[in-house]
């Protein structure tokens, strides 16, 4: 069976990237099509000569305004001819599963997220100012009816949790299976703590892309108001906002940036908990944490369901809020955690499950469009 992988697009490092370098890995000698490509930000695991790019690529600095593009995305999608192909597997949370595929393809799409800048007001008012909003209204109307129309294009639908299976049926009107992704639970476990200045610290942490609409200032200010330290991992256009309020605050927070693998591991190991403000349509940090053993405070709408077990394995809060979170903080300190249980339940989401689950979905689909 003669196969192609179709991805949105290579210009952040992310779980989705990382995702995809698994589904890459099962089928080795697929090519892979995408809109633009930053060639540092390609996981290592995936060769690059494997990697087919559309007409964006050409255009000039395109890697430094990536974003302002939006509206080219689909067009680019739409320009690839994959002739020939038995099957098609994309991997979205915006426009890859948009792909025109030739009669007798199956097109079989995994998403990741449904893009929530044209199906939910609320989130586009955290991605952009409301004057930008404003002039962009109509691009934006347009790219959510040809986002609707497009949809129909995929054959099959895998949705990456309960949560985004739910969002596929309301906007696209399709029906899709549920594939967890996967973290690296063998990475992540208990382990012994070398940075003994760490060792000495009693924190909560946040590992997560500091951006606005994830609401990080609620942690900020929560564990303010409860004396307690807080440690920040990750990198992003609020960072800048968000040390801003901790020295205004005068907060005991530490930003610690971009982290090793190895640097990761030791801070889910030392902390108290790690804390999730933000709606999340799986979450990735959720399940490395406790694959660690240790409990995540979440705010309780989205995926995050899926992966905690509300006071076995993390508590969650039902409002967006600072007094909420700080009654989920509150809750967490009194309880008592069993590493052993919060990292059983995290083993549900091994890679290796994951690839089975994946293979043996897409095998059925194949099956069921034979028949058919």
């Amino acid at each position: 069976m003669k196969v192609a992988l179709v991805h949105d697009d290579f210009m952040q490092a992310g779980g989705a990237e990382s995702l995809f370098a698994t589904i890459a890995s099962l089928w080795p000698d697929a090519p892979i099509y995408t809109s633009l490509v930053n060639w540092e930000k390609i996981p290592m695991s995936i060769d690059k000569n494997r990697i087919r790019t559309s007409w964006m690529q050409k255009i000039p600095l395109a890697k430094y305004f990536f974003k302002a593009l939006l509206p080219l995305y689909p067009f680019a999608f739409e320009s690839f001819d994959l002739p020939n192909y038995d099957l098609v597997i994309s991997s979205t949370t915006r426009f890859a599963k948009s792909i025109i595929t030739r009669a007798g393809t199956i097109h079989i799409s995994y998403v990741n997220s449904v893009p929530r800048f044209l199906w939910s007001q609320k989130s586009l008012s955290h991605y952009l100012p409301k004057i930008v909003i404003f002039i962009a209204k109509p691009i934006l109307s347009h790219l959510k009816k040809w986002d609707r129309i497009s949809s129909s294009r995929a054959d099959f639908y895998i949705a990456n949790s309960q949560n985004v299976r739910e969002r596929i049926k309301k906007f696209y009107h399709q029906n899709s299976e549920v594939v967890f992704p996967h973290a690296n639970t063998d990475y992540f476990r208990g382990a012994k703590i070398h940075n003994w200045a760490l060792k000495n610290k009693n924190y909560y942490l946040v590992v997560s892309r500091l951006a606005k609409w994830k609401k990080i200032e609620l942690a900020i200010k929560a564990t303010l108001e409860l004396r307690k330290n807080l440690i920040i991992v990750g990198d992003g256009p609020d960072k800048n906002r968000l040390k801003s309020l901790a020295r205004l605050l005068n907060a005991n927070v530490e930003f610690e940036g971009r982290v090793s693998l190895q640097e990761l591991r030791e801070l889910y190991n030392n902390c108290k908990a790690l804390i999730i403000t933000q709606q999340e349509d799986f979450g990735i940090a959720a399940v490395e944490a406790q694959s660690c053993g240790k409990p995540v405070i979440a705010f309780s709408i989205g995926g995050v369901k899926e992966i905690i077990t509300n006071l076995k394995t993390g508590v969650l809060f039902n409002e967006q809020s600072t007094s909420s979170l700080k009654d989920a903080i509150e809750k967490s300190h009194k309880l008592k955690w069993n590493d052993k249980s919060i990292r059983n339940n995290a083993l549900r989401f091994s890679k290796s499950k994951f690839e089975n689950n994946l293979r043996k979905t897409v095998e059925s689909y194949v099956k069921a469009n034979t028949r058919s």
